[in-house]
């Protein structure tokens, strides 16, 4: 390790200008550094490392997590996290939100799994029941939730 940098082993990629980046030219953060950039977040950062472990981070910054990593695989899973995490989770949710220059339930609405599906009546009430603290139903929304934390929390590590 060399200031603070864990280095990653890949499976040699082409970045947006076709040059194929070696597997010794990729490093991430280490944990205790995201921790120490995110202080707000820290127990959401140590919950989803807990979940997909610190070697999965590049595959979810590069694949996404809907392709089944440990503790996100499963509504059930899903749902229990985003409760849980709910507070940082909707913090997260309007920071994000804030950078954009959009409302939170907008940009939910613009999430990769309303793509070809919009939400519907259903999940927005979802959506409005976990924002307000209230007891969203397990499934579509609060699925989402937990994966737009494990997938922001994964891009804290990129350098």
């Amino acid at each position: 390790m060399t200031n603070g940098k864990q280095p990653i082993n890949l499976i040699p990629i082409a970045d947006i200008n076709g040059r194929i980046l070696t597997l010794n030219n990729y490093t991430m953060k280490s944990k205790a550094e995201v921790i120490r950039e995110n202080q707000e977040y820290k127990s959401l950062i140590n919950a989803v490392i807990a979940n997909v472990g610190i070697d999965s981070v590049q595959d979810i910054n590069s694949h996404g997590i809907n392709c089944g990593f440990n503790g996100f695989i499963y509504y059930s899973d899903t749902h229990k996290f985003a409760i849980k995490h709910r507070n940082a989770i909707i913090k997260m949710l309007e920071d994000t939100a804030d950078e954009l220059g959009e409302d939170v339930v907008s940009m939910v609405g613009n999430f990769g799994v309303f793509r070809n599906s919009p939400m519907d009546q259903d999940d927005k009430k979802d959506l409005y029941k976990y924002l307000g603290g209230g007891k969203p139903e397990q499934g579509t929304i609060t699925n989402v939730m937990a994966w737009f934390a494990a997938e922001e929390v994964c891009r804290m590590f990129e350098n």
